[in-house]
């Protein structure tokens, strides 16, 4: 499986990308590229992420990539391989790492446009999430999902675009309430509040009001958007 897999980026304080290098998964055509290390002031702890072809088996190797990454910034996780892996869902759906016998990172994933998207944290609980305009096309009940608020700030950020601004509020929650654990499973959308922009060169931090204050991260994604959150 070819992992496909963005640039590895670090953001720093400033929001300054650099770059950061990845080692290879083991195996033929795996591994290859690489994937993005975020840290920022509004997204405490280490947190990985990259995306493959949805296809059989790819939750499973951008585990590995993952951790495999995760271990430059936290050597508790070194020396893994992908037979040493497991995941499997928690009572709720989301899924959970096993590394060995001990419980691994927090992990997260998230589909869209025939890619797999996954994010991987050593601190704290990861929510990743992409959503795109045609999701929210037509007859979508906007005022079931978003307050007065987050709509105004969604024109705000995609102006005249109803359906790109609601994505971009959607994954923001989305991502927020997967890193609860929970998922919407004990939510609904208007009871998850996106709180004020803080527009960064590298995307836009949130704070959004879930069961607790969570910090999260959005970027575009093509016309689309890209969020995790950490919990």
């Amino acid at each position: 499986m070819r992992a496909d897999t963005n640039a590895v980026m670090r953001f720093t304080l400033d929001g300054t990308p650099s770059p950061c290098p990845l080692p290879q998964a083991g195996g033929e055509g795996k591994g290859e590229g690489t994937i993005p290390a975020l840290s920022s002031p509004g997204l405490w702890g280490s947190v990985v992420f990259t995306s493959a072809p949805s296809v059989q088996g790819a939750g499973q190797h951008l585990a590995l990539v993952l951790l495999q990454a995760l271990a430059r910034l936290d050597p508790r996780w070194s020396g893994t391989d992908e037979d040493g892996l497991t995941i499997y869902k928690s009572a709720l759906g989301g899924p959970l790492l096993l590394v060995g016998d001990r419980e691994g990172p927090s992990l997260s994933f998230s589909r869209g446009k025939g890619r797999l998207w996954a994010a991987m944290s050593s601190r704290g609980s990861v929510g990743i999430d992409v959503a795109y305009p045609e999701e929210f096309a037509g007859a979508y009940p906007f005022g079931r999902t978003f307050s007065v608020e987050e709509r105004e700030c969604a024109e705000a950020l995609c102006p005249n675009d109803t359906a790109r601004g609601a994505a971009l509020m959607w994954a923001a929650k989305e991502a927020s309430v997967k890193a609860t654990g929970a998922g919407f499973n004990f939510f609904d959308p208007l009871e998850v509040r996106v709180g004020t922009p803080l527009v960064r060169e590298q995307g836009v931090l949130f704070e959004v009001l879930a069961d607790r204050p969570i910090s999260t991260w959005v970027r575009t994604e093509g016309r689309g958007w890209l969020s995790m959150a950490l919990a």
